[in-house]
């Protein structure tokens, strides 16, 4: 019982909130998994790596499910997705090799650096 709410509720707590934000906003749910993941689990800044890699491999359903419902709605910019979608996977391929490369430290620099410039233009 213990183990359920000291790691197991949090985590599904933690997704929850990340499918809504992914859901609601086609953002966030990555950003709050790799919070909530250092948190929950006290993940040491070697494990940075895997935090990443594991925000990533959930957001990917994520987005799947979300692009799903936008494209039934009719707020998916169909006429876009050849332009993004290619370019969008060399990228991902290219982020995935980097990830092995750079070191942990210098990850989190970059993530919080994202973080920050988009919370500025998005307030602007």
């Amino acid at each position: 019982m213990k183990l359920f709410f000291s790691r197991i509720l949090p985590l599904l707590l933690l997704g929850l909130g990340a499918g809504l934000l992914n859901g609601l906003l086609g953002a966030g749910g990555g950003i709050l998994l790799v919070y909530g993941l250092q948190r929950i689990r006290g993940i040491r800044i070697t494990d940075r790596r895997a935090v990443f890699a594991t925000a990533l491999a959930v957001t990917l359903p994520l987005s799947c499910l979300s692009a799903i419902h936008y494209f039934r709605q009719g707020s998916l910019a169909v006429d876009m997705l050849a332009w993004l979608i290619f370019p969008a996977i060399l990228g991902g391929a290219l982020g995935g090799l980097l990830l092995r490369r750079l070191s942990p430290r210098l990850l989190s620099r970059i993530f919080a650096a994202v973080v920050l410039v988009s919370g500025v233009v998005l307030l602007l």
